[in-house]
């Protein structure tokens, strides 16, 4: 049974914590109070240490205004890389409730994984492009004078390491989410590469426990510390993914173990004024199928209309924007999920209706048959 559910209020969703700072894009931010700890330490390691070594004989209050404004930048070279992965999955129509900035850089929330492993792909891949870019950018500015120079060399530095950290194997690093989705084209299944993935998370995690080991032994205890405080999120994380992994649908499973019941059919002449209104605002990733005089003629997403402005919606009626009943398979209970999914494959949509003989019983999606396989 399909289930529409708004997102829960601030004060009961884990992931509106902190303190809300505006929105990009229609994308939220918000600040974790942890983020602080790492702009004090910033501006603290650049005013006492950096900067008074490559450009010395300045006075203190220089160092610290400069380190400061460097530990601005660097928060905001982390919204930067959050926001690409969030631009990229909004290019897939994969809604992002919002981004945090936290002790441990960034996360964006998207409201569900990718459904196909390209998007995977990526939507992480980005994230560290766009912190290259910027370490790029940063690099090219350091010949400027003085502080300037020095600070844009800092933050040169500072991406370019973002970036090669977070192309680390290690899920659900941005690289091990680029490992799950070439495990996942490889392999054909989404838990299988989930579970897979995990488990070099929890390995890179372990490496990480070791090399915070070297570092105390050598006398860096505060950076052995850190690491073991990442490698600690990471090996959770890692694990409670590789447990969501488990269990699943073998692939000849009948289509009716994931089949959205009580989809309502539309009818072809129905506005799209009232599609919208009736249906999609309570479904928005909800394929309908379309009748007319009780035949299927077509199906309909919100990505067809919302080709159509708004300002239009009353006039044009679904039969002008659905897809064509000939555009995507017509599937039937019994079938088995691994040639449903090969059928969605061979037509290249993500919805189809599905019947029980000749009578209409409900829709399937992609995402349901990833998921659950």
């Amino acid at each position: 049974m399909a289930n529409f559910l708004r997102q829960p209020p601030a004060t009961l969703d884990p992931t509106a914590r902190g303190w809300r700072v505006g929105e990009i894009g229609g994308v939220e931010v918000r600040l974790d109070p942890s983020l602080f700890l790492i702009a004090a330490l910033v501006t603290f390691s650049l005013a006492v240490g950096v900067l008074p070594r490559e450009v010395p004989r300045l006075s203190s209050a220089l160092y610290w205004l400069f380190g400061a404004l460097a530990a601005v930048i660097f928060i905001l070279s982390i919204l930067w890389h959050e926001m690409a992965h969030a631009l990229m999955a909004l290019r897939y129509r994969i809604p992002v409730k919002r981004i945090v900035l936290h002790l441990f850089g960034g996360v964006a929330f998207i409201a569900r994984d990718p459904e196909r492993p390209a998007h995977e792909f990526w939507i992480a891949i980005l994230g560290p492009l766009s912190s290259l870019a910027l370490a790029f950018m940063f690099g090219a500015l350091g010949g400027l004078p003085d502080l300037t120079g020095a600070v844009c060399r800092w933050l040169a530095l500072i991406n370019f390491t973002l970036a090669i950290f977070n192309l680390l194997p290690g899920f659900p690093l941005d690289g091990g989410r680029v490992l799950r989705a070439a495990l996942w084209h490889f392999s054909g299944s989404y838990r299988k590469a989930t579970r897979q993935a995990s488990r070099v998370g929890q390995g890179v995690a372990a490496l990480f426990v070791i090399f915070a080991l070297l570092l105390f032994l050598n006398g860096f205890w505060f950076n052995a510390l850190w690491f073991v405080l990442i490698a600690s999120f990471l090996y959770g994380t890692a694990s409670m993914s590789y447990r969501m992994s488990l269990g699943g649908l073998p692939n000849e499973a009948p289509l009716y173990r994931v089949l959205r019941h009580n989809v309502p059919p539309i009818d072809a002449r129905l506005p799209l004024a009232l599609l919208a209104w009736r249906y999609l605002d309570h479904a928005p990733d909800q394929a309908f199928p379309v009748f007319y005089d009780g035949a299927l003629v077509g199906m309909v997403t919100a990505e067809q209309v919302e080709r159509v402005p708004r300002l239009k919606w009353g006039r044009v009626r679904v039969a002008d924007v659905m897809l064509p009943v000939s555009a995507f398979p017509i599937l039937f209970i019994t079938e088995p999920l691994e040639s449903a999914k090969a059928q969605l494959d061979a037509y290249n949509v993500d919805h189809a209706p599905v019947f029980d003989g000749t009578r209409f019983v409900g829709m399937v999606n992609r995402r349901d048959i990833v998921y659950r396989t």
